[in-house]
Parts: C-alpha cells; sequence; structure tokens
C-alpha cells in the first residue's frame, strides 16, 4: 500500500497535467504560431555561409631551410627576429585584433555593403556589380549606419533615398551626392549603365565594421601539441568573405614581416649609436691608463712591488737589531755605573770592535786586583795603582758606552726613517693597484663590448635581409558549397520547442500566482484538516437543492455523500450537534446549514436549525421563511418559549430563527440561558445544526463552540484564498473550535483539480465493502 504523502503526490501531478491537458488548443495555437514565425524568418533571414583556412603560425620547415642563418642568430643571442618566441595564443589574438580588422576593412572597403532584393530578403552582391561607389568628406567623428535607395534612371540619372535623413534626390552619375555626414561618389564600371535596377547601399563606420568581422571570425588551435591555427568566418557572400579571410591572413603575414624588419632597423641604428658612443670610451679609458702609468713610474706593477716588500723587511731587521744592541748598552752602562758591580760579563752581543777591547782590559785589571788582595793589603800600593787603573779604565769603559749608545741612536733613526718610508711606499700599492686594475677592468669591458657590437651589426643585416616567415599558410580561404547559418531544422525546431514551452510558461506562472483554491491538491498543500465533502457548484437561483425536481443531480449527491461521511464522524459522539461556519461570507455557509440538515431530514430523522447569524441572519429566507419572526434571541430575553419559537419548515425540519435584532449579540451568546436551550433541543432533536457566522470576522462561532461537537468548516472553490488556511490551521491548532472537518462548496469537476471523483457523481470511495469510510485524524 503506498502512503497517504505518495497519493497526495500523485494527485497533485496528475491535477498538475490535466490543467495543462485542459488547454490544450492553447498549446496547438502557440506551436502553429511559432512555426510560421520560423518560417517568416528563414524567408527573410540573410543565409551565413562557412568559410574555413590553416595558417601556421610557425614555419619549421622555412628556418631549417636557413639553417646557418638562424644558428648563426641563435647563438648569438639575436634569435628573436628570426625565429619569434612569442606565445601562441598571443599570436591568435593579434590574428583576432581590431586593428587587423580595421586594416582588412580599409583595404577592402566593407563598411561600404551593395544589396539587391532578392524575395523577402535583401541579399548583397560583390563581384558583377555595374558601379563602384566610394565615401569621401566625412563630417562627423563617427558615422552613424545608413542605408540608401538607388535606382539608375533614363538620361544617366540616378536616385537616392534615404528615409532617416528625410534624403530623395536625383543626380547625374559620377556627381557628387551631399548626405549629413559623408558625400557618395558613384562611378560606373561599363559602358552600359543598369537603367531600373534597384540597389541598397549600406554605409557604416570602419570601427563597425571591424567589429562585425571579428563578431563572425574565430581562431582556435587544431591541436594542443600543434601550432597549426584553424580559422573561421561566417559571411552572406561566399566569394567576399572567401576575400575577406585570406587578406585577413596575408595581413597578418605581411605585418609580421614589416615588424620583423622594423625590430632589425631599430637595432641597427641603436647598434650603430652604441659602437659611436663604446669607442669613444675605449679611447678615453686607454690615455686614462697612459698617464696613470707615467705618474707613477709602473712598468711592472707587480714585480716592484716584490721589491719594496724585501726592502722594508730588510730595513725592519736591522732596525730590530739596533733596537736590541741599544738596549743592551743600556742595561751595560746601568751596570757599569754601580761601584757594587765587579766584572762585566764579557757574552753580552754588543757589537763593537774598540768596546769589547776596553771591556775585556777592564775585566783583565779586575781580575789582577782580586789576585793582588789575597797577597797584599788595602793599603799596599800595589793594590792602590791597580784600584786607579781599574776607575780610569771604568771612566774609559763609560765613555765608550756612551759613544756607542748614541751611535745605535742616530743608526736606529735613520734605518726607522727608511723603514717608514718603505712601509709608505707598500701602503700605496694597493691604491694604485686598485686604480690599475680599475683602468685595465675598463679598458676591457669596452673591448668586449665594442667587439660584441660589430658582432650584432652583423646578425641583424644578416636577420634583416633573411627572408624568414613567422607563419604561412597551409589551407587557402575556402567557403562551404551552402548555406550553414540559419539550418532549417533548427529554427523550426527553436519555433516548435518554444511554441510549447511559452504557454507552459503561462500556464504555469498563472498557476503561481493564483490566490485563491481551485483543487483538492490546494486543499491538501495548505492544511491536514479531513475534507468530509465536496459539493458541485449549484447552477439554480434556490438555494434548497435537496428534494427538488432533480433528485440525482450532482449536488444533490455532494450533500447524500456529506451526510454519509457526517453520519460515521458523529456515531461516536454524545449527541449531534453540528456547527456551519466560514472564514468569511460567501463561502455558501447558510447554503451548506440549509440542505446538510435538509439531507438528514430525509433519513426520516428530525433536524432543527439553529440560526446564530444573528447579526446577518440569512437562514429563514433561505427556508422560505419570514427574516421577521421570533427566535432564539427573544428565547435567551424570556420574550417566549423555546417551544413557541421552534417553527416548522418541512417534514422532520424545523427552524429556531435568529429572532428580534438585538445591538449586543455576543453578550446574548454568553448568557447562561443558551445552555438550557441545547439541553432541551438534544432532548428533542435528532441533529442540531447551527448556522454561526463567519469566524474570521466576529468571535461569535468561538462562543458558540462549547455547545457542540463538530464544526464544519466551509471553504469555496475559487474564492477562498489560500491565505486563509493560515487562520484555519490556527483555530484547530489552539482548539478554538470544536472537531473541525473541511466542506469544499461550488466545485466544479470539470475542473482536471477534482479528477478523484468517478462516476460524475463526486463520490471518493474507496474499495471497502462500497462503503465510504471517514479517515480520522490522530489527536
Amino acid at each position: 500500500m503506498r502512503s497517504l504523502a505518495e497519493k497526495e503526490k500523485d494527485k497533485s501531478l496528475k491535477a498538475f497535467m490535466a490543467n495543462m491537458l485542459k488547454h490544450w488548443y492553447v498549446f496547438i495555437v502557440c506551436f502553429l504560431v511559432f512555426i510560421a514565425l520560423a518560417f517568416v524568418y528563414l524567408k527573410r533571414t540573410t543565409p551565413q555561409y562557412e568559410i574555413k583556412s590553416t595558417i601556421m603560425l610557425k614555419d619549421e620547415k622555412g628556418m631549417s631551410e636557413n639553417k646557418a642563418v638562424t644558428s648563426f642568430a641563435n647563438d648569438n643571442g639575436l634569435s628573436f627576429l628570426l625565429n619569434p618566441s612569442e606565445n601562441v595564443m598571443n599570436e591568435i589574438k593579434v590574428l583576432t585584433s581590431r586593428r587587423l580588422a580595421k586594416e582588412v576593412v580599409q583595404q577592402l572597403k566593407l563598411n561600404i555593403v551593395v544589396a539587391t532584393q532578392n524575395g523577402l530578403r535583401v541579399e548583397e552582391i560583390y563581384g558583377d556589380l555595374p558601379f563602384d561607389i566610394n565615401i569621401a568628406n566625412a563630417k562627423t567623428d563617427s558615422i552613424k549606419e545608413r542605408q540608401f535607395e538607388l535606382e539608375f534612371l533614363d538620361g544617366n540619372q540616378i536616385r537616392v533615398k534615404n528615409d532617416v535623413e528625410d534624403l530623395d534626390t536625383k543626380k547625374l552619375v559620377k556627381e557628387k551626392i551631399n548626405t549629413s555626414q559623408f558625400d557618395l561618389l558613384i562611378q560606373p564600371l561599363g559602358d552600359k549603365i543598369p537603367v531600373g535596377n534597384k540597389y541598397y547601399v549600406t554605409v557604416i563606420s570602419e570601427n563597425e565594421a571591424a567589429n562585425r568581422l571579428l563578431n563572425n571570425c574565430s581562431a582556435e588551435l587544431t591541436d594542443k601539441t600543434a601550432t597549426t591555427v584553424n580559422l573561421q568566418f561566417y559571411y552572406p557572400n561566399a566569394r567576399r568573405g572567401e576575400l575577406i579571410l585570406q587578406t585577413l591572413m596575408d595581413r597578418y603575414i605581411l605585418n609580421n614581416q614589416d615588424q620583423k624588419i622594423r625590430m632589425a632597423d631599430s637595432a641597427l641604428v641603436f647598434i650603430d649609436q652604441r659602437l659611436e658612443s663604446v669607442a669613444g670610451e675605449l679611447q678615453g679609458v686607454e690615455l686614462g691608463l697612459e698617464k696613470f702609468r707615467s705618474s707613477n713610474q709602473i712598468t711592472d706593477l707587480t714585480e716592484q712591488s716584490k721589491m719594496l716588500v724585501g726592502n722594508a723587511s730588510e730595513y725592519y731587521n736591522r732596525l730590530k737589531d739596533q733596537e736590541i744592541q741599544l738596549k743592551s748598552i743600556k742595561n751595560l752602562e746601568t751596570f757599569v755605573k754601580d761601584p757594587a758591580n765587579n766584572r762585566i760579563p764579557s757574552s753580552m752581543n754588543i757589537q763593537n770592535a774598540s768596546f769589547q777591547s776596553s771591556l775585556q782590559q777592564y775585566n783583565a785589571l779586575l781580575l789582577e786586583y782580586e789576585k793582588k788582595k789575597l797577597s797584599y793589603t788595602d793599603s799596599n800600593p800595589v793594590l792602590i795603582n791597580l784600584k786607579n787603573q781599574i776607575d780610569a779604565e771604568r771612566s774609559n769603559l763609560l765613555q765608550n758606552i756612551g759613544t756607542y749608545k748614541r751611535e745605535l741612536q742616530v743608526s736606529s733613526e735613520g734605518i726607522g726613517n727608511l723603514n717608514k718610508r718603505f712601509n709608505n711606499q707598500i701602503g700605496q700599492v694597493p691604491g694604485k693597484e686598485r686604480q690599475f686594475v680599475e683602468f685595465s677592468r675598463q679598458q676591457a669591458l669596452k673591448q668586449q663590448l665594442y667587439v660584441y657590437l660589430l658582432q650584432k651589426r652583423e646578425e641583424a643585416n644578416i636577420a634583416r635581409n633573411a627572408n624568414v616567415q613567422s607563419a604561412r599558410i597551409v589551407d587557402f580561404a575556402k567557403s562551404s558549397n551552402s548555406p550553414v547559418k540559419p539550418l532549417p531544422i533548427i529554427i523550426y525546431m527553436m519555433g516548435g520547442i518554444l511554441g510549447l514551452i511559452i504557454p507552459f510558461s503561462f500556464l504555469n506562472a498563472k498557476e503561481l500566482l493564483r490566490t485563491k483554491v481551485n483543487s483538492e491538491s490546494d486543499i491538501g498543500k495548505y492544511t491536514d484538516i479531513e475534507v468530509i465533502g465536496k459539493i458541485s457548484h449549484n447552477s439554480q437561483d434556490n438555494q434548497l437543492v435537496i428534494g427538488n425536481n432533480q433528485p440525482n443531480s450532482i449536488v444533490s449527491e455532494g450533500f447524500r455523500s456529506l451526510r454519509a461521511n457526517l453520519y460515521y464522524a458523529l456515531q461516536s459522539r454524545p449527541s449531534n450537534v453540528v456547527m456551519v461556519t466560514s472564514t468569511i461570507k460567501g463561502e455558501g455557509k447558510t447554503f451548506m446549514t440549509v440542505n446538510l440538515g435538509k439531507a438528514l431530514s430525509l433519513t426520516g430523522k428530525k433536524v432543527v436549525f439553529v440560526e446564530l447569524d444573528l447579526r446577518k441572519p440569512k437562514l429563514a429566507s433561505s427556508l422560505g421563511l419570514s427574516e421577521n419572526i421570533i427566535g432564539f434571541t427573544d428565547v435567551v430575553q424570556n420574550r417566549v418559549s423555546l417551544k413557541d419559537a421552534i417553527v416548522p419548515c418541512d417534514d422532520n425540519c424545523y427552524l429556531l430563527a435568529a429572532g428580534t435584532y438585538s445591538d449586543n449579540p455576543s453578550e446574548l451568546l454568553l448568557d447562561e440561558r443558551v445552555e438550557g436551550i441545547f439541553k432541551e433541543l438534544r432532548e428533542n432533536y435528532d441533529y442540531i445544526i447551527v448556522d454561526s457566522p463567519p469566524v474570521g470576522l466576529v468571535s461569535d462561532a468561538l462562543i458558540i463552540k462549547q455547545y457542540v461537537e463538530m464544526t464544519v468548516y466551509v471553504v469555496r472553490h475559487n474564492y477562498t484564498k489560500k491565505e486563509q488556511f493560515d487562520f484555519i490551521n490556527e483555530l484547530r491548532d489552539k482548539n478554538k473550535l470544536s472537531e473541525m472537518y473541511l466542506v469544499v462548496n461550488d466545485v466544479n469537476f470539470r475542473d482536471p483539480g477534482y479528477f478523484a471523483y468517478g462516476y460524475g457523481y463526486g463520490y471518493d470511495y474507496e474499495d471497502q465493502g462500497g462503503r465510504k469510510w471517514l479517515r480520522k485524524k490522530n489527536k
């Protein structure tokens, strides 16, 4: 068994499809109209031919034929002149550039199109024109599109018409034709003038013509690994289209060749300028090096530097020796001056012969004195004589030491000066060497640059005169044998599809914008309250449709179905009090009350109508009774008894009318006597049908809710708005009304939204023993 959701989904889909099928005639009419439009379009539209060609952007074969030239250029950095390295995609952009297209437009005068009338369409002619046409004396910066009608007349005259400029003039052939934007010059190409023929000349700006050319032209690589490009072009005239595409390729190749020559010429001019500048710079560097050598007496800077370092080292060693000698002699002088010191060590490194001799004699006297002292006393003349000799020798020794010390000091100062001079000269060597290296580097650099520029000048001359093309044409422009656009089958298919889509979209949009309920699926979308009955449209003026002269009408059968469903809904209730209400007036609440009560009375049950729409009572008049009769308000206010207020209106049908008009109906409904009224009615009648006011306008129905067991809520086909179901759902969810069931009134069973009813009567039976069982909601 399928779920309820699946069934509802099927119903919605079937209702939608049925709605589309109901308007089948709209689809047929739209389909035929669009097919006719497609036919007219094909007759009026100018056919387009497809022109194709192939171009190779890098001619490897051509370069291999000039292998020696290209190899020389590649090895020496000038390959960009012979073997362009630009990205292929960039070259495709150049092929489809606006500048190149404009050159083609100017060369072929594509901004002027001449056509003739051929049936419903105007077709361009080319190649066999009897005249030539040119534009002169442009009077505006940007020419706007103009179409002129030319007609050749007798007497060598021509008539020119243009509706936009209000131009209609006759001129002699070859005579200038003045317009607001330019002048037209028409020149016959033969002796015979085509008298009586009409031509249509369209003039546009060159920029616009270039844009149109590019819009109809495309270029793409034949393969990701190849450099060949397929060009595709659409044009209404096959011969002229081939010429246009061929001219486009020729202009591209010619422009590339011119660009290569311009690049080579520019390179030559630059190289010659640099050669002249570098030659002057090289001469200046060489003169500077020559002056530097002469002023610094430099022959071989390396050898001269070695000699300076050697001399400086030698004098440095000599200076150290002198310092040692000077230090030793100072120590000796200090030692000799001390009387406590006797013998002087002979091992001291004193490099002076006279000093060494005096020192030896002094030590010999001291030794002799010490020997004699062992044999003589201090007062012995021998010892005294030796002591005097020793003192005299010591004085002489000190004098020699002082002389030698001064000699050492003078000698050390001289050696130090020489050493300092050599060190200064050594310190100047890096600077001179640096200057020398700088001069040498500049000389080498300028010389290399000069040789390099001479080489590049030869390369540029070779490249300029080498006939190596960066692109070549593989397939020349060729048009298709027949027009490729528009394709009749595609146009007819599009027309047929539009003929179906447009009415479908219109009907679907109409359905989406619809605000009122007109199908069973609408109710299922906006509420899950059970639909207890569906009542067909009542085409009669009489409100009472049950028991009239059409007992088997669809409306009557709808109320019988409602009666059966109501019976099963009330069979478990303690009493059978039913309130009939709606959201707003006009939804058929009173009509539903009258006929539902009548349908119940036909089963032999006693039915009483309680008219509680106290503000606008209509139930009495619908039953054929006077509206000004006593009723509910009179009973509540104790004017009459309930028994006297109830009046019979038909077999088993009775009415408790609204009664005398009251200014406070809500307060009357809240009166405690109302409960007694309903209690007495339950005791005397099988069914109590309450006609309440619309719940969406006043709150009376919410007050009546406490006295009833079930609420029949009326919605009307093509009248109740979808947004009202929010209010209805709120009433149910907040339990503001007793057990609620929906009844759909004024249903058009011919509408595809109510397809579920079989046998033409609107029954909604399930196969369960021939009876309809009302599905209860889970509370």
